[in-house]
């Protein structure tokens, strides 16, 4: 019996190893799977994270203002020169002093605001034209019936290349004989006489560079 007893100890513990063994083998295949989801995990994360980062550079690219062309050199008549040498900015400059100061070239006035979205959308018109005409035509801006904030944050997306007169209580654009709509287009021939006031949004280019050589150059 005694005999028998010892065979079946034997036996037992052979098997309890062979258990060992089969439980040791299995944590280490869990071990192995749980270590490969957690690489594929983070490297998951990583691309995503990176991805993420790129995105917000792009955004943060698209809303920023694009880069004003650079102002020509030399050859520009003394008054369009001094126009363009405030560039992009809103002054107080009242509108008629202003006017005054470019006597001796033809001037194109638009009058806009930073809430109207048909300034907005013929806003490209004017930051091109004033670049085709630079050697001609002085270009000036009215901001009319705005505040100066939203003003300065609207050219800061939408920069040209001449200055906006302030005129907050749209008086002055009153005074020219606009002010009732938004936008309106003043023309003056180089004398400073004012030749034609165009009512509301250009629906081209085409039709504001007809008007530029028409009204201002007298072409």
């Amino acid at each position: 019996m005694s005999g028998k007893a010892a065979k079946q100890r034997r036996r037992q513990s052979r098997a309890d190893v062979k258990a060992a063994d089969r439980r040791k083998d299995r944590m280490t295949t869990i071990v192995a799977v749980l270590a490969f989801v957690a690489i594929v995990g983070g490297a998951i994360a990583y691309v995503s994270l990176k991805g993420g980062h790129g995105a917000a550079s792009s955004s943060t690219s698209a809303s920023v203002a694009p880069a004003l062309p650079p102002a020509p050199t030399g050859g520009l008549p003394k008054q369009i020169s001094a126009n363009i040498a405030e560039q992009n900015q809103v002054i107080e400059t009242p509108i008629h002093a202003k006017l005054a100061s470019l006597r001796g070239v033809p001037i194109v006035v638009n009058q806009w605001a930073s809430w109207c979205p048909n300034c907005k959308a013929e806003f490209p018109f004017f930051q091109r034209q004033s670049r085709r005409f630079e050697r001609q035509v002085a270009f000036l801006g009215l901001d009319a019936q705005d505040q100066r904030a939203g003003a300065v944050s609207f050219l800061r997306t939408h920069p040209v290349v001449y200055p906006s007169v302030f005129d907050e209580s749209a008086q002055q654009a009153s005074s020219l004989g606009g002010g009732q709509g938004w936008p309106t287009t003043f023309f003056f021939d180089r004398t400073g006489k004012e030749t034609f006031v165009h009512e509301g949004a250009y629906p081209t280019e085409e039709l504001l560079e007809a008007d530029v050589r028409r009204y201002a150059l007298g072409a």
